[in-house]
Formats: C-alpha cells, structure tokens, sequence
C-alpha cells in the first residue's frame, strides 16, 4: 500500500497510475502485448514492466501480433514473446485466463491484428481489465484504463513513471538494470537518439537515472544500430535511388517495392533507416516512405518538421501517430497511394493545415 508521506520523484499524474498500481496488485496473471511491426518504444516497455512484475511474483506473459525484429532480439525476455495465433488454443487460453491485459505503445487496439477481437471478446465478459499506456494522439475507447499522454517523448517514459509508482506503493527498489536497459531502449528509439522535440531536460534526467543503475548507451545503441546486413545496406542503397523531391525540397519521398526487398532478402523491419536519409536533406519539410505490401496495399511513413501535422494525413487512411511522425496503410496499389498522397501533402504544405477529401 501507499505510504503516507510520498518521496520526491520524477513523477506526475499521481492519481492516475495509483489506479493502475492497485489493479496491477489485484491481478496475478498478467498479458503485455504492444502494436504490430513492434519497433524499441513498445519492446523496451515490455520489457521494464515484464521485469518489473515479475520482481513482485506476478504471473507474466508477452503475447505480441508480430514476430521481434533482429535488431531488438537482444532485449531481455524477446525469446519469450509468444507471437499470436489464433489457431493455437495456448495462446487463446493464455489471454482468457489473464486477469489484467496491457496494451503499450499504441491506443489503437486494432494494432493488435487478432488479438483484438480475443481480448474484447474476455473483457466484455467481465473476466480481464485492459490497460493502455500510450503517447499517441486520438486515442480510442476500449481499455479500463486509458493513460495516454502525447505530451511525453516515449512510451518508456511513461513506463518510468509507473515503475516509480510501484516502488512508493511497495516500499521498495523496482529500477534494476533489466527494468532500466528496457527503459533507456524506449526512449531512445522513440526520441532518435535524444535528437526530436520532446527530449526534454526531464529525459535527459530520466536517462542520467537509468544510467546510474547501470545501463551501457553503447551496447545498447550497436544493439539497435550498428547490426546491418549486407541486404539491408543493398536495399537503402536502391531506396535513395527511388529518392525524389517535390516543392523545391519541401517534399521528399522515396518508395520500397516488394521485388526490392526480394532481391535484397530483408524484411519490413530493414527499411527504417530510409526516412532518416530523407530528412537528412535541409531543405525537407515533409517526408514520406512508401513500401508494396504482399497484400498490394502500400504502407506509409510520414515525418514533418516545424507544426507539419502529418498525423492527420495518416488518419485518413486509418492510421495516426504524432504531430511530426505518423504512418498508416492505404488500401490501394503503390503507384495509386503515391499518387494521392503526394498532393495532400503539398496541401499541408502550402496551407499549414489539411482537409480530407473523399479518397
């Protein structure tokens, strides 16, 4: 329980995670799930609240959409993580048996590919309680508890915040070097290396304190980084080849075919680095990524610079995001989604604003 004098700490919204902290207390076997194509944010949180549960004996199980990227394989846990089938009654009864479902890094529960309709299915029967703790804009309504700040530069700094939470309500120390390397992989993924707009001095405070605990910025960062294969290399290669420019340089998009990632023998998780090289160019106000899904949809990465809501472009097509970095999947062949994005984007552009048309 709560002691009654509180220590300082780098807290906020207190009220709102003593709630989460008295339904984590309740539980006793817990599910943490993240969103599809899982990048640093939703893993490295995972990881700190898996360790963190499984210090105070609670019964824990990772159950994601989508397989671990190579790059984030060293994490702790990763070899635990169940991938979800739905045709596979272990994972089916491991989240009907679960008393509490976390959804981290994303407050759009349809992330989750199937294990929405599972989860839902259990919480509408009254026997699981869902929390989602998520920074994103325009969150949906499914969870018990919704904690979702956009204000915050990664999930994992919310994470930071409950695990503080929990160590007032037990009295006791939670921030080890499991929970503190899943931290600092969060926030430094999510910020690009402490290099976007909400890398506050409250992050850098944050980092300087999973630093103490013992956490290694350069193990982690070759971990994340400095892994590239020769196919990878080969594909950004040919994605600046496919780099174009609109607007003078305002506008700067390249696109990724799936005969691309054939070739190169890569995966989705390898086309990452491509939007950094976009930016990488003074002139880019808006940047965007697009890659041929085997479905023939078109995935879309968006990021802006300067009050560019790309997010609302994203929304369109079902997505969303931040303000400055967001990204959907449009249901229409490559070469259309390029031809429909491109002059919404040169409308954001011109008039700082975008309003959806009929698509």
């Amino acid at each position: 329980m709560y002691p009654t004098k509180q220590d300082e700490t780098l807290l906020s919204e207190t009220l709102s995670w003593s709630s989460v902290v008295e339904m984590i207390d309740a539980a006793e076997r817990i599910v943490i799930s993240t969103h599809e194509n899982s990048d640093g944010d939703g893993l490295g949180s995972q990881v700190a609240l898996m360790a963190t549960l499984r210090n105070l004996g609670k019964q824990v199980t990772l159950i994601n959409p989508t397989a671990v990227p190579k790059n984030y394989q060293f994490l702790p846990f990763m070899k635990e993580v169940w991938v979800f089938d739905e045709k596979n009654e272990q994972h089916i009864q491991r989240l009907q048996d679960a008393d509490l479902f976390f959804l981290l890094d994303t407050n759009n529960i349809g992330r989750t590919r199937a294990i929405r309709s599972h989860v839902l299915e259990v919480k509408h029967a009254g026997k699981v309680k869902i929390i989602c703790i998520d920074h994103h804009l325009e969150p949906q309504e499914f969870a018990d508890v919704m904690l979702c700040r956009s204000s915050a530069a990664a999930t994992g700094e919310l994470m930071y915040e409950l695990v503080r939470e929990m160590e007032r309500y037990y009295a006791r120390p939670l921030l080890d070097k499991t929970v503190a390397t899943g931290l600092y992989t969060a926030i430094m993924t999510d910020t690009a290396s402490f290099k976007l707009p909400k890398t506050t001095a409250r992050i850098h405070r944050i980092t300087a304190e999973l630093l103490d605990v013992g956490v290694s910025p350069m193990e982690i960062y070759d971990h994340v980084y400095n892994t590239l294969s020769l196919g990878t290399l080969q594909l950004i290669a040919q994605g600046i080849a496919n780099l174009h420019t609109l607007e003078d340089g305002a506008i700067a998009y390249l696109f990724v075919t799936q005969a691309m990632l054939r070739e190169t023998g890569v995966g989705l998780s390898d086309t990452e680095r491509l939007l950094e090289y976009l930016l990488g160019l003074p002139t880019t106000k808006i940047a965007v990524m697009f890659i041929e899904m085997p479905d023939g949809t078109t995935k879309i990465s968006f990021r802006s610079r300067g009050n560019l809501a790309v997010n609302k472009i994203a929304k369109i097509y079902g997505g969303g995001g931040h303000q400055n970095a967001a990204g959907c999947t449009a249901p229409f062949p490559l070469q259309q989604t390029i031809s429909r994005v491109l002059p919404q984007c040169a409308q954001m552009l011109h008039t700082g604003d975008f309003t959806p048309t009929k698509t």
